[in-house]
């Protein structure tokens, strides 16, 4: 079989077992299979011993130690700490609330590294008080889905541990290059978020109070250590990103038995639990992707699509524009975590011929992802927000346009400038 064909079995097939509504994990697996068995050539055991191999890496157990850390945080209800302390900070502007909901989010993504994580966590605590306050309710969820895409920006990332595994790169590297982008598009966010409510007359919540402001710093520090702790760590050459996550994991175990005292020691398990079911999903799909990637470079299919992109241009920029429109469709179909480990094996041996800066085209990879939590019909926040304020899916689209649109400018604004993502890694490791 010719690589040609390789390529349209392998993504023919994925794409029926997907319309067929086969977990992605699986689907990737069945489509491995088949292809194998239609080469002929190549056999079952070799692809079952990649997945295997593949799983024995030491940056790859900072994954469940950072998604073991989130569970710790969310259950101490260090969320509510977090967006009191977001509130007293910001709340005094018009529209104080949702600068709050935004800047709790960047609070929390540095934290637990998960978007869909961030809805549930901030979204439970203010999209009812929003509404309460005379926030439209549409607008308190909306404000809430489109700023918790920061979490897998701002380091530290789940997705950013995969990239850098996938493809080689220094995962402390691509923390780095997550700090601006992450800082900006949640400026972009706080600004739309004012002139929609000056429009709309959703004043300000509270007045700015300097004593409140130091309580409510005091209450929610313990939480907000943790990113310290780990980025001081990794940044000042202390520790790895996986002994981080580790370190991560013990200090939120301290924080929830120690300081915060919740959850009790008989619903523990059922966090860590709850963090094995995630990560085992994770896993598994990491695993099933490497036998895909596998087969696809027997066959020489990313050498066959990287000479397809170069027939097109060899511009670095348009290909940068086209991975933007790539993943906006891709992320239409398959979770940010599923379509980065499809894409990471095809488009990253491209943007290396481009001469496109690993740590610059991984951040906006990933950014570009990350609006795949905010479209239907796979929308991880999307669900989450829209199940959280009883507001049916169908009713949220229009009004999610403008934020979704400051999410792409994003994607523009780091292609067309790669010095937003490369001025902290340049700093630190240059």
């Amino acid at each position: 079989m010719t690589p040609e064909m390789s390529a349209i079995v392998m993504f023919a097939v994925f794409a029926v077992l997907l319309l067929l509504k086969i977990p992605i994990a699986f689907a990737l697996g069945l489509t491995t299979l088949i292809t194998v068995f239609a080469i002929g050539r190549l056999t079952p055991m070799v692809v079952a011993q990649r997945m295997v191999t593949s799983m024995e890496s030491y940056a790859l157990l900072a994954i469940p130690l950072f998604i073991l850390t989130g569970e710790l945080i969310v259950a101490s209800g260090a969320g509510k700490r977090l967006v009191r302390f977001a509130n007293a900070l910001v709340g005094h502007i018009t529209g104080g609330l949702a600068h709050a909901n935004i800047v709790a989010s960047m609070f929390f993504g540095g934290i637990s590294g998960a978007a869909s994580a961030d809805t549930a966590a901030i979204g439970s605590i203010l999209i009812p008080t929003m509404s309460e306050a005379g926030y439209s309710k549409t607008f308190a969820t909306v404000v809430t889905i489109t700023s918790s895409p920061i979490g897998i920006i701002i380091p530290p990332s789940i997705a950013m541990v995969i990239f850098g595994w996938m493809a080689g790169v220094p995962i402390p590297q691509l923390f780095a290059g997550g700090f601006v982008p992450g800082f900006l598009v949640g400026v972009m966010l706080m600004l739309l978020s004012y002139v929609l409510s000056k429009r709309r007359k959703y004043g300000v919540s509270r007045k700015f109070s300097l004593r409140e402001l130091r309580l409510a710093f005091i209450d929610a520090l313990p939480a907000l250590s943790l990113p310290v702790i780990i980025l001081g760590g990794i940044f000042g050459g202390v520790f790895t990103a996986t002994e981080a996550a580790a370190v991560a994991a013990v200090a939120g175990l301290v924080i929830c038995l120690v300081v915060y005292r919740q959850p009790n020691i008989g619903k523990l398990a059922k966090v860590f639990i709850k963090a094995a079911k995630t990560s085992g999903g994770i896993m598994l799909l990491i695993a099933m992707t490497q036998g895909f990637a596998w087969v696809m470079t027997m066959q020489r299919v990313p050498v066959h699509l990287s000479q397809f992109f170069l027939s097109l241009s060899t511009d670095p920029l348009v290909f940068l524009f086209s991975v933007i429109l790539i993943a906006l469709i891709i992320g239409l179909f398959l979770p940010p975590t599923a379509a980065l480990v499809v894409l990471v094996p095809i488009l990253y041996p491209v943007s290396q011929l481009m001469g496109v800066n690993p740590v610059h085209f991984g951040v906006l990879l990933i950014a570009a992802l990350g609006m795949g939590h905010v479209t239907p019909p796979v929308g991880l926040c999307l669900y989450v927000g829209s199940s959280i304020s009883g507001i049916p899916i169908s009713r949220l689209v229009r009004p999610i346009l403008p934020f979704f649109g400051i999410l792409l400018l994003l994607c523009i604004l780091i292609a067309l400038f790669p010095q937003i993502v490369l001025i902290v890694p340049r700093l630190f490791y240059s």
